[in-house]
């Protein structure tokens, strides 16, 4: 994966380019270099999903056949065994694991994709139509029949070296004989994860309840804490880490059962103590403690009593006022906001004014495009009652209040566009109270370079690259993407990070802490009320909840 990373960051650099984005990602189509690192990025998954499948899968099985479980066997084997794979059949068991799975949610632990997601302003809308959601729902329980129905088709081909059709064929034979003992014995097994999870909620629970309840003085109640959190962290990590290695253990040792019609029986070895298990509880002891004199000593420095993270609202108000309009700005400054985000499209006379939508459909009953009608005709509409604003209008409402975060917007979005609303700011002296913001590269990147006074931000829901060096002042990160390591980084190369769009408490709660300057959300209630809880926790409460933040995040 290391040495992937470095030819493909390479190979995106000899194109003149830092990080392939959502919002630039043309030239991998109309390079050389963008399609080597194609076909570099398949070669790369498929040796990754079937390799690494494969030689798990042989190892369980020599594991429970009595056979010597040598690892560095097991992983020339599961090379090797990648010709099998080389087919339509093996294509669509690799795109299965790798691709569908994550992307319907089911992060399977196994595959290099399974940080692969459906953004959650993409996932927002299919689940609030009845329709889109109906359609999502029948395409995951699809999915999860399919993935039932051949969940033996490796363990076919790797141990009894059958084609991957035929071993397909056979395993839906072993799941229609055996469905009575197969899904009780699954049950069972992720219900012993479920007792382990219940038993470490319930301890945890108890740890903060002495940690907040009891009058014990903070010089001992500090380290005590630290150290039980983060050992319950630790060994639920391990604990997790195992969950993959542990279920395909479980099923290849039904497949022996069930090929075998109850014949087959798994023989106990001795008991030996394994000098590594041994160094491993050595080394996580050894990191509990460490970690808990590093928290006790530095917890100040480390659970800092002021959230410095401030929140804009997203279309203006969020969902507090009528989204797009100056009404909902002024809301957003009355709640505490930082700033409004809003969304300029052109007219048909090449006025700019204010709408996310590609139509005034659902805000305004006006089936029409902002390019289709003058600023006259989009003056008599309304939303919830209030006028469609121009970008004068929004930048008069937001003047020596509010960051106004201006997204160029929608088809009309082009080089014109950047020019003229970078006129209209500095006509009214808003140069620093205003930041110019696009899902497109190309335009912030434009913009960046024409006009450097200006304030830039590029809005990413995926990118891959070196992406903290992505030419404009803020990146604006999809919630999935916004990790404290890409974070830092961005922070380390001088620009400001933004997440969006950040609608649950919970999620609020956590990117507040996350480090990030701002967050773009809807939620400005809930926003500004976490906000002031985070501010009046004690230093014990903060300590607690920030390992719990840890522990949550595993």
């Amino acid at each position: 994966m290391s040495c992937f990373s470095l030819i493909s960051r390479l190979l995106i650099r000899s194109t003149g380019h830092v990080a392939v984005t959502s919002g630039d990602f043309s030239f991998l189509f109309t390079t050389w270099q963008g399609i080597l690192l194609i076909i570099l990025a398949i070669v790369n998954l498929f040796l990754f999903v079937a390799v690494d499948l494969n030689a798990l899968v042989i190892l369980c099985n020599r594991l429970l056949t009595g056979e010597k479980p040598s690892v560095l066997y097991c992983i020339k084997e599961g090379f090797l065994s990648l010709k099998r794979f080389l087919n339509p059949p093996g294509i669509l068991v690799v795109l299965y694991v790798s691709l569908l799975s994550p992307i319907i949610g089911f992060e399977l632990v196994i595959s290099l994709t399974r940080g692969l997601y459906v953004p959650k302003f993409i996932s927002s809308v299919i689940w609030s139509n009845p329709l889109f959601s109906i359609g999502a729902v029948i395409l995951i329980a699809a999915l999860f029949l399919v993935g039932v129905l051949f969940i033996f088709i490796l363990h076919g081909t790797l141990i009894d070296g059958m084609t991957l059709r035929k071993s397909g064929s056979n395993s839906i034979n072993l799941i229609r004989k055996n469905k009575k003992k197969f899904f009780p014995e699954i049950l069972r097994f992720f219900l012993v994860f479920l007792a382990v999870f219940a038993a470490a909620f319930v301890i945890t629970a108890f740890i903060i309840f002495l940690s907040l309840f009891l009058q014990i003085p903070e010089s001992v109640l500090i380290p005590i804490t630290v150290f039980s959190l983060s050992l319950i962290s630790c060994v639920m990590l391990m604990f997790i880490l195992m969950t993959m290695p542990l279920l395909t253990l479980k099923l290849t040792s039904l497949y022996l059962d069930f090929k075998s019609e109850g014949e087959w029986r798994y023989e106990e070895r001795e008991n030996r103590k394994s000098p590594i298990v041994i160094v491993t509880a050595i080394v996580l002891v050894l990191l509990v403690c460490l970690t808990t004199v590093s928290v006790s000593c530095f917890y100040k420095e480390l659970f800092p009593g002021k959230v410095t993270t401030g929140f804009i609202a997203h279309r203006a108000g969020g969902s507090e006022a009528p989204e797009n309009t100056a009404a909902g700005l002024d809301v957003a400054y009355k709640m505490g906001a930082s700033g409004g985000e809003i969304d300029i499209q052109r007219t048909s006379d090449g006025s700019y004014i204010v709408l996310h939508d590609n139509t005034f459909s659902r805000v305004a009953g006006v089936d029409k495009k902002p390019s289709e009608m003058t600023l006259e005709e989009v003056k008599q509409l309304r939303v919830d009652g209030e006028p469609v604003p121009t970008l004068e209008d929004m930048l008069d409402a937001s003047h020596g209040r509010l960051t106004l975060y201006v997204e160029l917007k929608g088809e009309t979005a082009d080089k014109q566009m950047a020019d003229e609303a970078v006129k209209i700011i500095k006509d009214r002296n808003m140069t620093d109270e205003t930041v110019i913001i696009s899902l497109k590269y190309d335009l912030i990147d434009y913009v960046e370079s024409t006009y450097p006074e200006m304030n830039t931000g590029f809005l990413a829901f995926a990118s891959f690259g070196d992406t903290a060096e992505l030419n404009c002042d803020y990146l604006a990160l999809e919630e999935e993407t916004a990790t404290v390591d890409t974070i830092n980084s961005i922070h380390n190369n001088g620009k400001k990070v933004l997440v969006w769009t950040v609608n649950d408490d919970e999620d609020i709660e956590e990117f507040i802490q996350s480090g990030a300057d701002e967050l773009i959300t809807d939620n400005l209630s809930g926003a500004k009320e976490i906000i002031e809880e985070l501010d009046n926790q004690t230093p014990m409460e903060r300590i607690v909840y920030g390992v719990l933040d840890i522990f949550d995040s595993l």
